[in-house]
């Protein structure tokens, strides 16, 4: 699919949307030692968040100041094809959420911590996960993404609890759990579902908390610079 004719077309495309906050990041910046410092984890930190995105075969939208937004596009094909699509996407974006997480928490955190007068306990990456039909638009001359599948992600990424965890909204959180067993086995993946008050639904809501069995390996490897000398890599 061409993304300028969906754009052309305003044709409804099915994507998956990623939002991440990071939490408490006013405080972070206001606890930096040096500003300057604070700036350049940060810019490090986006540039392996594009990159990673980029390999698993997604686009980065934008950098919100205290997080950014991601998606993947589902490219069309005969009913018997999409399902598998449509799972394997799942799988990637699933995999990536879990991989920027952990690069965040065992890398670049202890960055911003060296450089901090003081670090809050709820310092940490949340991430908030839908999919659903959206569409491509131009705004300010810009390629960016519009639908329920954006309103969905963010509002997930507020119901995560804890600053390091994958929330995903019901369409895409029963595919996962539908999947677990089979599919995503490989990857560790396990979900439950849980009621948690939003904005919207404040007597509670459906969400899907996953979660990914032991640790994983570190995606930074050892001999891989820091935001110290260079670029972490996923």
């Amino acid at each position: 699919m061409d993304l300028l004719d969906s754009v052309i077309d305003g044709e409804p495309i099915q994507m998956f949307v990623m939002a991440a906050d990071i939490r408490e990041s006013t405080t972070l910046m206001k606890e930096a030692v040096r500003f300057e410092r604070f700036a350049l984890v940060m810019d490090k930190f986006v540039t392996s968040v594009r990159r990673g995105i980029r390999s698993s075969g997604g686009w980065f939208d934008k950098f919100t100041g205290d997080g950014f937004l991601a998606y993947w596009i589902v490219q069309p094909a005969p009913p018997d094809e999409y399902e598998e699509r449509f799972v394997q996407t799942t799988g990637d974006v699933a995999h990536t959420a879990h991989s920027l997480i952990e690069l965040f928490h065992r890398r670049v955190l202890e960055d911003f911590r060296s450089n901090s007068r003081n670090l809050s306990a709820g310092v940490g990456l949340a991430m908030g996960l839908d999919a659903g039909p959206g569409h491509l638009v131009k705004i300010a001359d810009e390629l960016t993404i519009v639908g329920s599948p954006v309103v969905g992600a963010v509002r997930m990424v507020t119901a995560a609890v804890l600053p390091q965890e994958i929330v995903a909204n019901v369409y895409l959180g029963e595919r996962l759990r539908d999947e677990q067993a089979g599919v995503y086995e490989a990857l560790g993946v396990s979900v439950s579902r849980e009621l948690r008050p939003t904005k919207e639904y404040p007597r509670g809501q459906e969400v899907y908390a996953l979660t990914f069995a032991g640790d994983g390996e570190d995606p930074v490897s050892a001999d891989e610079p820091s935001a110290e000398t260079g670029s972490p890599a996923i």
